[in-house]
């Protein structure tokens, strides 16, 4: 879960260099983030007593009309007739598209597997730099045209979002250290996959790039994370690609969006070698059986074992637990034998 940092597909470590290098709008999103997490983390105390409800996962598209609040118009439903707003409809087809991906591929009835209705918010605040999750519905900002731009058009940063809800309900792994890097990690994964489908690339066409359609030609770099080269996708992108540089501080909440480069480097070498459906399942499955609190090496352990077991029932090609290994070991994490 997050319950430090609120689940936002800008790092705070982001803004906060872009705010220091005279960024107001980048400056009041950081600033909002508080009154943001404190709702979070109500949803979030509360997650296993809320009543379950449900429904057919439909979608609900709010106009906050720049204001700093959530559901001020409802200005679009499910089978709805498309609107003059570029944002909402993006939201609108988007969202509709991540829940139908999930559905087809692994059988999941909106991110709850219940039917939870997919509400999402566009037009939140005045050049509001970010978009997030915040354990009920999705809300995206316009950005300030300076360094970013309407964060409800991106494929990526609408599945990433929708994502943390998924972790949410199947794992809710706790949003510091590693887990909370695995946390950020499913996100980019499920991002990179749907981003690709709905771009209809194979492996070799993408781009592995995370938020490079929200970013402006001002912003220092061509997306907020680089799944194919950790670290180099901006001026302040500090993931490292390999255990060996492991970021051990406190910023970050730990690290959880800067040590997610290593897991995240481990699941491109694996697509390499086996293909991005099956390492779709595979990290579908791991995240269906990870915990609150799992770390690096238990998500190895898991997936390892995972893999054996989809292996076994022909579910995926009798080199993955091999090849999901060897990518795992480039990246510094290597199953231990007793």
């Amino acid at each position: 879960m997050c319950d430090k940092h609120h689940c936002f597909i800008i790092p705070p470590h982001i803004l906060e260099e872009l705010a220091k290098r005279g960024n107001t709008s980048c400056k009041k999103t950081l600033n909002d983030t508080h009154r943001i997490l404190q709702k979070r983390n109500n949803i979030l105390n509360n997650l296993m007593v809320r009543q379950v409800e449900e429904g057919d996962g439909d979608r609900l598209i709010y106009d906050c009309q720049n204001l700093s609040q959530q559901r001020v118009e409802l200005v679009r439903k499910e089978d709805g007739a498309a609107t003059n707003d570029e944002s909402v409809d993006k939201a609108y087809d988007t969202s509709g598209y991540v829940r139908d991906y999930f559905k087809d591929a692994f059988g999941l009835n909106s991110i709850d597997d219940n039917g939870l209705d997919l509400i999402s918010n566009v037009h939140y605040g005045k050049d509001y730099n970010n978009a997030f999750w915040d354990g009920d519905e999705m809300t995206y900002g316009d950005g300030d045209g300076k360094e970013f731009k309407d964060f409800a058009s991106a494929i990526d940063v609408v599945a990433h979002e929708l994502a943390h809800g998924i972790t949410q309900f199947l794992a809710n792994l706790e949003y510091q250290s590693q887990s909370g890097a695995l946390n950020e990690h499913f996100s980019d994964v499920f991002g990179t996959i749907i981003k690709q489908k709905y771009l209809k690339q194979e492996i070799s066409d993408a781009d592995w790039l995370i938020g490079d359609t929200v970013v402006t030609d001002e912003f220092p770099g061509v997306a907020i994370r680089s799944m194919k080269a950790p670290g180099t996708a901006n001026d302040f992108d500090s993931q490292p690609d390999h255990m060996d540089n492991y970021y051990s501080g406190s910023a970050d909440n730990q690290g959880v969006h800067i040590n997610s480069g290593i897991p995240n480097k481990a699941f491109y070498l694996s697509c390499l070698e086996i293909g991005l459906d099956e390492c779709a399942l595979i990290w579908f499955e791991t995240l269906k059986s990870l915990w609150r609190t799992a770390d690096f090496d238990d998500m190895l352990d898991v997936i390892l074992r995972v893999t054996e077991n989809l292996q076994k029932e022909n579910k995926v090609c009798g080199t993955a637990r091999e090849a999901i290994e060897k990518s795992f070991s480039e990246v510094g994490l290597a199953k231990v034998v007793a």
